[in-house]
């Protein structure tokens, strides 16, 4: 959440405003390796929302952060998409009940059923209300900028890993373990983590915050945007 010290009071003078977004991070609590935290979409998303907020004179909203993820593991939390959909709609819609017109999301979490959940609540609030909703996909703003094969560095791997240790190198750990391991995917990993540098996740954060910056600033869309399907 950015300014952390946010008091409900300035979030009303801010909506009142009309001075500009408010930017919702999504995430989810989902296996990533034996080396990362289970919220690391969550962190990841709410890093570049912050990042966004600050830079712009913005406000961030704390993460949603339980989301869809396939319950193979007891660390990956699953939400039916049902669900997530009318929770996502009612946190919009609160917002939008109080006045507030624009916002951006920030995924840091995918999948089909997320990427339709997402949009199907988004699309309901367009229909119904005179708002503004962009909503950008982390791991397709890299693969739009052609910074990362996102066919292979899927998950929890070098760029995840390389963001993570940029946002607190503390939480990257284990590392080691891969250089035994023949089986990645088993551990929830598709990609190579040992590849991974806080100075490419640096890269990495600055790229995306100016991608979607440059997106809202220039876009002509008006209600809904995915940057997945535009």
């Amino acid at each position: 959440m950015y300014p952390r010290n946010l008091s409900w009071i300035e979030l009303k003078e801010y909506i009142e405003s009309g001075r500009g977004p408010l930017v919702l991070p999504i995430g989810s609590v989902e296996s990533h390796g034996a080396h990362l935290p289970i919220d690391t979409d969550t962190l990841i998303a709410t890093f570049i929302a912050d990042k966004l907020a600050q830079r712009n004179n913005w406000v961030s909203l704390p993460p949603i952060t339980y989301t869809i993820a396939v319950p193979v593991r007891p660390g990956n939390v699953h939400i039916p998409p049902e669900t997530f959909r009318d929770y996502l709609k009612a946190v919009l819609e609160h917002f939008i009940l109080f006045g507030q017109r624009k916002f951006i999301m920030v995924m840091g979490h995918g999948g089909p059923d997320m990427k339709k959940s997402v949009a199907d609540a988004c699309n309901y609030l367009c229909r119904e209300y005179d708002v503004t909703i962009t909503v950008f996909h982390i791991s397709q703003a890299l693969r739009d900028l052609h910074l990362v094969d996102t066919s292979i560095d899927k998950h929890a791997g070098m760029w995840e890993t390389s963001i993570i240790m940029a946002i607190d190198s503390s939480l990257v750990k284990n590392l080691d373990f891969y250089k035994k391991c023949r089986e990645l995917r088993k551990y929830g990993v598709a990609g190579d983590p040992l590849k991974a540098s806080p100075n490419q996740g640096l890269k990495f954060i600055e790229a995306i915050v100016n991608y979607i910056e440059d997106i809202v600033r220039n876009s002509t869309c008006s209600k809904c945007y995915y940057n997945w399907l535009n």
